[in-house]
């Protein structure tokens, strides 16, 4: 079934007014591409989303604890 304008304008103001949206660009020939995160992070079992979530909360306590690498 699908959605009726108002329902996709009430999920955008939702959304907006619950998220924050971030853009990350990676070359494709880079070493670190949108290929190799995806395949690692289902390597993981992890969704993209997971995956870019747990990577940024890790290393943002490890920068707070003086760690680095």
């Amino acid at each position: 079934m699908a959605q009726s304008k108002a329902h996709m304008a009430a999920t955008s103001r939702y959304e907006q007014k619950a998220y924050d949206k971030l853009l990350i660009r990676l070359r494709k020939d880079a070493d670190v591409n949108g290929s190799t995160v995806r395949a690692h992070a289902e390597s993981r079992g992890e969704s993209m989303q997971g995956f870019v979530v747990r990577a940024i909360t890790e290393t943002m306590a490890r920068d707070r604890a003086g760690i680095t690498e």
